[in-house]
């Protein structure tokens, strides 16, 4: 049997709601991930039978409250320190595969101001534009400090990867592709890699893997922000890639 590693990722829009904690946690449990990279995520969303590792608490959040959190239901070899520790979190996981070294991160949004006050504030994407360099000089960092490592970067990137309703720039797109690319990294949930029918629009929570596993990988899962019964259970559709099979190295 072929190995195979799931990895998904979700942002909960601040986990709000008693009633949709339930349900949010039963769409997780379906979906079936070994790696789970949540965002604008609560503590109160742990995920029975995995472990957990985060980045700090958000200060302008409820009790609890965390931009990224990682949760393994395969063992974590340990925790990787990181820069930003407030928007990110790191760790080297044990898996089928091999260590995988996983990066999670909200990467900044359309308006973010970012974490210290500036006078002029930002402009609109300009934190973006900041941040993704900043971010892929970590993911090299990473490929470096573990070269026996596959390296895989998941959570909320703010932006489309194709399809329509683009949400994002063209500059931010080229800031991160070339991250992507100086890392080795390629991206399995663009628009074109979900299977048809499964969403309206492209996704913005994306799953970067190394590129030479994307020949064998695929969307197992994708879902929309509202459940089938109109109840809305976060601001974002979620997903979940299976990896393995064939690398493009063994072509």
């Amino acid at each position: 049997m072929t190995a195979e590693l799931r990895i998904g990722t979700w942002n909960l829009d601040h986990a709000r709601g008693v009633a949709a904690r339930g349900r949010r946690l039963a769409v997780l449990a379906a979906a079936d991930a070994d790696i789970w990279v949540l965002t604008e995520t609560n503590d109160d969303h742990a995920l029975e039978g995995f472990i957990g590792l985060h980045s700090a608490p958000r200060r302008e959040s409820r009790p609890g409250g965390r931009w990224v959190s990682i949760w393994s239901r395969l063992p974590i070899l340990r925790t990787i320190a990181v820069a930003d520790a407030d928007r990110t979190a790191a760790a080297l996981v044990e898996t089928a595969l091999g260590p995988v070294a996983v990066f999670g991160t909200v990467l900044p949004w359309h308006s973010d101001r970012g974490e210290a006050p500036s006078d002029p504030p930002p402009r609109n994407w300009q934190e973006q534009d900041r941040v993704t360099p900043l971010q892929g000089e970590a993911w090299r960092e990473l490929r470096a400090a573990f070269p026996q490592a596959r390296l895989c970067v998941a959570g909320d990137l703010n932006m489309n990867l194709g399809g329509p309703h683009l949400y994002g720039t063209a500059r931010g797109r080229g800031l991160l592709a070339q991250a992507m690319a100086d890392a080795g990294l390629a991206c399995l949930t663009a628009f074109d890699r979900v299977p048809v029918g499964l969403l309206r629009q492209g996704l913005i929570d994306h799953v970067l893997f190394d590129a030479a596993d994307a020949v064998g990988a695929r969307v197992l899962s994708a879902w929309e922000a509202r459940a089938a019964d109109g109840a809305v259970l976060s601001d974002h559709s979620g997903v979940v890639v299976a990896i393995g099979g064939a690398r493009a190295s063994d072509a």
